[in-house]
């Protein structure tokens, strides 16, 4: 994905399959059913007690820009990363299906943008991208509750860009404690025939304010960082969103 918030998938879809088969193969023969199995129900929407009603007005630039995570906030080994800028938008086959598409999309319908910040770790190991953003009115709450019902509905599907096509499942995850709604859940995209990557993706809302994540490693290990990940993220966020 060559979007401004699934930089850490740009790599994965610019490079030959040879080179996506040596970083990411591992990942895509990952048994993960066992993910969240001794944890509360997959992909339930959680929230954490609000100290005060949602706040009328969007984020301010300063609000969103605290809100994003900075290479302080990850554990050893993390550094910034410039990724590179793009317009893509992706299509679904299925309507239903869309808001998720939009996760991987450059643009986020009704919101305006904020932080957008990547990093990695080691030699590309692992990546991570966050994009904060701001809506107008109750367009955050209609956002995360499109993302939840698509989730339902949606355990496979094709997204379309500029002519290239993939195939991409869906399985939910638990998502962190922290904020007023929390989604994750882990994407399996076709980027070649018999090679798939599996991105873990986060969306996270505090009153007007939403932020979208996305995390791909190349190792069953590194995807256990995906947790400690998200709940920084998260927690972070709504302390800004609530500043």
């Amino acid at each position: 994905m060559r979007t401004r918030i699934s930089r850490g998938l740009a790599a994965a879809l610019a490079v030959s399959a040879l080179s996506l088969t040596a970083a990411c193969g591992g990942g895509a023969k990952e048994d993960t059913k066992k993910d969240g199995a001794d944890k509360p129900a997959a992909g339930a929407t959680t929230s954490a007690a609000p100290t005060s009603e949602a706040p009328a007005a969007p984020l301010t630039d300063a609000q969103m820009k605290a809100a994003a995570l900075e290479v302080k906030d990850l554990p050893s080994g993390w550094k910034a990363k410039k990724g590179e800028d793009d317009k893509s938008d992706y299509k679904s086959d299925k309507a239903e299906c869309q808001p998720l598409a939009d996760m991987i999309s450059a643009n986020v319908p009704g919101a305006t943008k904020g932080a957008s910040v990547d990093f990695v770790i080691g030699n590309n190991a692992s990546e991570l991208s966050q994009e904060v953003m701001t809506f107008a009115g109750t367009g955050a709450a209609d956002y995360t509750k499109k993302i939840a019902t698509a989730l339902d509905a949606c355990t496979s599907f094709s997204v379309e860009t500029e002519g290239q096509k993939m195939k991409l499942g869906v399985e939910k995850l638990t998502a962190p404690q922290g904020a007023e709604e929390v989604l994750a859940f882990r994407f399996a995209l076709e980027v070649s025939p018999g090679i798939t990557i599996k991105p873990k993706l986060l969306v996270g809302r505090q009153g007007t304010g939403a932020f979208r994540m996305v995390h791909l490693a190349d190792a069953a290990k590194a995807e256990k960082d995906f947790d400690g990940l998200a709940k920084t993220a998260t927690e972070k966020f709504a302390k800004a969103a609530q500043s």
